[in-house]
């Protein structure tokens, strides 16, 4: 079977918009949805609040989810389109016999040196070496828990010809980590690979976020969230990072348009992973992470038949209750009419199919 976008003039004209491109080669989130509080207000945030908040108070009661060995038998003999979650955004997607890793981060801090930084709470599920074959690899964007420098090696070293697809100016980090087969995507750009089973086709969608991996390249590498459809026609979405509609200086509510965007282009999705965390104080942080309510419209307005919540669970990087995203998840999945199972969280390790 050959793979066909379902609005391929729709995604040709979202693709001919380049107003997330500056001038200086640097990319912006092109949105009124995006807006950030001034540095001196995170740096008053990171000093005196993050130390003493919520997510630690509910880590020390044990509110964390639980962490389940692999499911091998799923793994190794798969439905047509199931994901495991690997803790925070990190997935494994099996697809019509393919074995596909998103932003995966089995490292214990998600920082630029495993002696400080962000420390995982829940342990990962498994190791580089007890996965399966990975035929493809996707980035989301370069923060330090999405692309983790001594994975990503581990995982180069098992699979030297391993298929990566990163947004742009990730290359010369990918090269650098010893990667050769290697794709850059701007936002709407698709690709066919071939594989065994027939022909996949990736699609780097937009999302609401930025970069940076030091002080100097902030927004010098862009972000995105992506779709993946599979030789029988079966889709998955990944979020990776990203926001629905800011708090601060944001009296409009405006919300980013690109979830409705990508729902016009590749809607209905089967299976998507969906970020529901790190969005506390959402005065700080709405405008880089969505909260649990507005994961529900991403959900929607992409057409998604059943979602799964990430980005949660595994490192304290904002203030909210651990477990409070999946808390606040359900109360909007009543409020808006939706069953449980449509959007719904695992434990670290556990497999869901799209069925």
């Amino acid at each position: 079977m050959t793979v066909s976008t379902s609005n391929e003039s729709l995604r040709q004209q979202y693709a001919a918009d380049k107003s997330h491109h500056l001038p200086n080669g640097r990319f912006q989130n092109p949105w009124p949805s995006f807006t950030l509080p001034p540095a001196m207000k995170f740096l008053k945030y990171t000093l005196f609040e993050l130390g003493n908040n919520p997510a630690r108070e509910s880590l020390k009661e044990g509110r964390v989810p639980a962490v389940v060995p692999l499911d091998e038998q799923a793994i190794t003999d798969p439905a047509s389109l199931q994901v495991t979650w690997l803790g925070h955004a990190s997935l494994l997607w099996q697809l019509d016999g393919a074995n596909i890793l998103c932003d995966p981060v089995f490292s214990l801090r998600c920082s630029p040196s495993q002696w400080i930084g962000p420390k995982r709470f829940t342990k990962a599920p498994c190791s580089v070496k007890e996965l399966p074959h990975i035929d493809i690899l996707i980035l989301s964007h370069n923060h330090y828990d999405h692309l983790d420098w001594d994975t990503l090696k581990l995982i180069q070293q098992r699979f030297p010809s391993i298929k990566v697809f990163a947004p742009l100016g990730n290359r010369p980090i990918l090269l650098s980590l010893g990667f050769s087969n290697i794709e850059i995507a701007d936002w709407w750009d698709e690709f066919s690979v071939e594989l065994p089973a027939g022909e996949f086709k990736l699609a780097c969608t937009p999302a609401q976020h930025m970069t940076a991996r030091g002080i100097f390249d902030r927004m010098a590498t862009l972000w995105s969230s992506w779709v993946v459809i599979g030789p029988s026609g079966q889709k998955f979405f990944f979020s990776g990072d990203t926001a629905y509609s800011a708090v601060y200086e944001n009296p409009a509510k405006a919300e980013c348009p690109a979830f409705k965007q990508i729902g016009e282009v590749y809607g209905p999705i089967d299976l998507s992973a969906i970020a529901i965390g790190a969005y506390g104080p959402e005065t700080m942080f709405g405008g880089m992470h969505a909260n649990p309510e507005q994961a529900v419209r991403i959900h929607e307005d992409i057409g998604s038949k059943k979602s799964i919540g990430i980005h949660w669970g595994t490192f304290i990087l904002t203030s909210e209750a651990i477990d409070e995203p999946p808390k606040r998840l359900a109360l909007e999945l009543k409020a808006r009419g939706h069953a449980p199972q449509e959007f719904t969280v695992l434990d670290i390790g556990q497999t869901i199919g799209s069925t």
